[in-house]
């Protein structure tokens, strides 16, 4: 009954503060289904979440946080039935303090942080982990936060931020190499991960530079031992993204250099220097229609033939689409599909969304990964699910 008196407390807590504070707090009810797209057909998660978000802003002060509840029936059977309390997952999603002043501001705490401009695929957002096992209609399911220290500088309509993460959260990818040891990046100062980015506009572009030195968020499979280990590798990169609106078009881009460990190309348990971009545009065909396609290409540039990985490519293409339809205040659909050229495997995300009474909403959709069984997306295939979803707000 651990997780249920926990549960009592951070309710007691929460109402404490709330009171003593005149903190505005919030949240919702949610039940949901997310059945597999794959033999067997069972279901990935059935449950409910109970979300409590409270905030307090004040002139030069605030804060937010938010507790997700988690009772899930995959959680259950990993349990004697008679220890049902085991199944309830209680986590912090979201938590930090923010301290204004008239041209700067620090943030500080669990939150999200998200670089670039494109759509869906981003080179230059490398450090909120994804969640790719659990890809649904809410971006704090499939998004990690990471515990950060982030200072905005204002300046005209320039903009410096900062942003420093002590401790490194990986992509949680699903793969799982039996007899392989993972090896997470110590704890210690030489391998804190800090970045910089400059934004700022000019002549109706919006532009910025960025850098940011951490770690690759996907693993790299090497060899110790007699034996094979997961780890994460550290990198350097140095991105750049625009916007430019016109009529009813929005033309963006979004391009990053990776400087890898292995910087001429010799390892090939080391990626190589690669560079990646994303050029593309939105088009509103109506106030409630928009039509987004990009293109986007990862490039090798020290390829060395006999020393390269078999899971690294010299070239690689693929283009996104995203279709997006809503009418407010009723229902919405979205689309969002992935393809690469070389391969043919692809990934959609097809989401509906139906707000039945007020505070009362419905989202339906799939995730589903196909392709062949040695590419990106047809790896996941496992991982493909529908989900239906009721959400209640209060």
């Amino acid at each position: 009954m651990k997780g249920f008196k926990f549960f009592r407390v951070i309710v007691l807590l929460f109402f404490t503060f709330s009171s003593i504070f005149s903190m505005d707090f919030n949240g919702y009810l949610k039940f949901f289904a997310h059945p597999k797209l794959t033999s067997p057909f069972a279901f990935d998660r059935f449950g409910a979440r109970f979300q409590l978000t409270f905030k307090e802003k004040r002139e030069n002060i605030g804060f937010f946080a938010s507790f997700n509840f988690d009772l899930d029936e995959r959680n259950i059977s990993r349990f004697l039935y008679k220890d049902r309390s085991s199944a309830l997952k209680i986590y912090p999603v979201e938590a930090y303090l923010t301290i204004r002043f008239p041209n700067v501001d620090f943030k500080l705490g669990k939150q999200f942080i998200f670089w670039g401009r494109t759509d869906w695929i981003n080179p230059t957002d490398n450090i909120t982990p994804w969640d790719y096992t659990n890809i649904t209609a809410e971006i704090e399911d499939y998004r990690i936060a990471v515990n950060s220290v982030k200072i905005n500088w204002y300046f005209g309509i320039s903009n410096i931020e900062f942003v420093f993460v002590p401790y490194f959260i990986p992509n949680e990818t699903g793969m799982k190499i039996p007899g392989a040891e993972t090896s997470l990046p110590e704890q210690k100062p030489e391998n804190w991960q800090e970045g910089v980015r400059f934004s700022s506009g000019i002549a109706g572009i919006n532009f910025s530079f960025s850098y940011w030195r951490g770690f690759d968020l996907f693993p790299a499979m090497v060899p110790e031992k007699g034996m094979m280990k997961i780890e994460y590798q550290k990198q350097q990169v140095f991105g750049f993204d625009f916007d430019y609106a016109i009529g009813r078009f929005v033309f963006k881009g979004e391009g990053a250099y990776f400087l890898t460990e292995d910087r001429e190309g010799y390892n090939p348990f080391i990626k190589n220097p690669h560079l990646q971009y994303v050029l593309g545009t939105d088009y509103n065909l109506t106030e409630n229609f928009i039509l987004n396609f990009q293109f986007i290409e990862n490039r090798v540039l020290k390829w060395r033939e006999g020393f390269m990985s078999p899971v690294e490519e010299k070239l690689k293409n693929s283009t996104s689409l995203r279709i997006a339809y809503k009418r407010e205040p009723f229902y919405s659909l979205q689309l969002i599909m992935v393809y690469n050229f070389k391969d043919g495997d692809y990934f959609i995300l097809p989401i509906f969304t139906y707000e039945i009474r007020d505070g009362i909403k419905l989202y339906m959709g799939a995730s589903i990964f196909r392709g062949p069984e040695d590419s990106v997306f047809g790896r996941n295939k496992k991982l493909s699910k529908a989900f239906i979803e009721v959400k209640y707000f209060f």
